[in-house]
């Protein structure tokens, strides 16, 4: 049976994901499978229970994020509260993206290599950023729900405003990449996922 959420999601109670034994050892870096979709796209979560239409069991968050896009890679850098913010990279699958702690650059070593680059400093980097990036805001609104998984794992459910446009996203992420990989396939089965840049550069023809 399925039931209006919020905004466009929907969730189906067939086939129930377990709460009950969500639990891993816990990883260094955090794992992230999200999905984007236009305004005139209805979502549907596959296999939750009543509990997800209680919108005070959600953390709600507002963000209002500018995105500094690089032609030639694919940074997560943005400005958020006065500062530039890098969210490196460190693995990645089909599927998922495993990312390390965010990083103030201008308060980063200037003699030290950002991970998840190739050999590049915080210096060289602002740089880049300073002489060709394409700036995109991103106004969020989002519901944020933890499971009750060891380590805490999380769904985020959100409507983005980009360039007067509407569009919804969903996240499964956390310290535990065979959760949130198991979690994510259960929820949205084979929709393809993509992470932020890869959907900015592609839906506005930044390349």
């Amino acid at each position: 049976m399925k039931t209006r959420l919020v905004w466009n999601f929907e969730i189906d109670s067939d086939n129930l994901l377990n709460l009950q034994n969500l639990s891993d050892l816990r990883d260094e870096i955090r794992w992230e499978s999200r999905y984007f979709w236009p305004a005139d796209t209805l979502i549907c979560l596959q296999g939750l229970d009543q509990r997800f239409l209680l919108l005070s069991n959600y953390t709600i968050k507002h963000r209002q994020d500018c995105y500094s896009l690089l032609a030639d890679e694919n940074f997560n850098i943005k400005h958020r509260r006065m500062q530039l913010l890098y969210k490196p990279l460190l693995q990645a699958t089909n599927s998922l993206c495993g990312y390390g702690k965010k990083i103030a650059l201008a308060d980063y070593p200037s003699d030290a290599i950002l991970p998840g680059t190739k050999a590049l400093d915080a210096p060289t980097l602002l740089a880049k950023i300073e002489k060709s990036a394409k700036e995109i805001q991103v106004a969020k609104e989002a519901l944020v729900y933890k499971l009750p998984s060891e380590p805490t794992i999380k769904l985020e459910l959100a409507r983005l405003v980009i360039n007067q446009k509407v569009y919804f996203s969903a996240c499964v992420e956390g310290r535990s990449k065979t959760l949130v990989s198991t979690i994510a396939k259960h929820l949205l089965g084979e929709q393809v996922s993509c992470d932020y840049i890869r959907f900015l550069k592609q839906t506005f023809a930044l390349r």
